[in-house]
């Protein structure tokens, strides 16, 4: 009789830093990023709004968050947990916005990591074409707060679009 393993459930206090959007096409824009967590908790945070000077946004800014992952009990291998960032700019003054791209993060990849730097190509809602090449910059650090020390990080070989290293 085969009895059913729990999942294991791990906790992790993670830092995000949110730097710089680099090759924007605007010349003279304002933009900003909204950073929510797609799994493992209710994250969202809206950055500062920053305009853009020579094809760049730099935010510089600090997001604290605490997220919850589970694991395989048999294998030990952490599921996925997407934090999603959309870089949005601003139209009418401030009073709506425009949605350019998104960038869908694993952070069950950074797990036991340290701190770590990446680059990704903000990829289009619109499925037919990406509305520009801009390179979002984050560095995320994650520390393990609850849950067994000893678990495994899947990395996929195979990149999205919208990783670029």
């Amino acid at each position: 009789m085969a009895f059913m393993l729990k999942k294991k459930r791990y906790k992790f206090q993670v830092e995000l830093f949110l730097e710089e959007l680099n090759a924007v096409t605007f010349p003279s824009a304002v933009l900003f990023a909204k950073l929510r967590l797609l799994d493992g908790g209710n994250f969202c945070e809206i950055s500062s709004r920053e305009e853009v000077q020579q094809h760049t946004v730099r935010w510089a800014a600090k997001f604290p968050f605490v997220c919850k992952m589970s694991a395989n009990a048999s294998t030990g291998v952490l599921e996925p947990c997407l934090l999603r960032i959309s870089v949005r700019k601003e139209v009418k003054g401030g009073r709506s916005y425009q949605k350019l791209g998104f960038a869908d993060l694993n952070l069950a990849e950074f797990a036991g990591s340290g701190s770590t730097l990446r680059r990704c190509l903000l990829e289009g809602y619109n499925t037919r074409h990406r509305q520009d090449n801009s390179i979002l910059k984050v560095t995320i650090l994650m520390t393990l707060l609850s849950g067994d020390p000893c678990f495994k990080v899947l990395v996929f070989i195979l990149f999205s679009r919208s990783q670029v290293f």
